[in-house]
């Protein structure tokens, strides 16, 4: 993508985790032509279903069985849904679990420490990095 910005992965992430309507791939199909952002934008998918299944967006709600931080920071989840019989584990980076556990706060669906909320809303200020506000406050690449 020549003449458009740097994009800080970890920012992307957060920022299609928590809005994905802002960077759509339909509205900013170059930028996903690029293979680590789609790889990002995979990621954050499935970061969104495990929130959409444990806020209980899509009835019944999946409940947390088993969590283990380790020492890189990384989260391995284990949680399931007994009306279903179905029991799944995700790991997690740790970008992606702060991402998780912002987006299940938002959603009323658990608590949120200072340390998570300081590293999303942290890559989210990175996101900005050689934007511009667009488009009716949206924020898009600089063309």
């Amino acid at each position: 993508m020549t003449g458009a910005p740097a994009i800080d992965p970890e920012a992307l992430l957060c920022a299609l985790v928590i809005a994905p309507e802002v960077w759509s791939r339909n509205r900013h199909f170059k930028l996903f032509e690029q293979a680590r952002l789609r790889q990002v934008r995979r990621r954050a998918g499935r970061v969104r279903t495990v929130v959409r299944q444990l806020a209980g967006q899509h009835r019944p709600r999946a409940e947390v069985v088993g969590e283990q931080v380790r020492l890189d920071g990384s989260l391995l989840l284990r949680y399931r849904v007994p009306e279903l019989a179905y029991e799944r584990a995700a790991a997690f980076s740790p970008i992606e679990a702060a991402a998780l556990r912002y987006a299940l706060h938002r959603a009323g669906a658990g608590p949120l420490d200072d340390e998570d909320r300081r590293r999303v809303e942290g890559a989210l200020e990175r996101l900005t990095s050689g934007l511009e506000l667009m488009d009716r406050g949206r924020l898009t690449p600089d063309a």
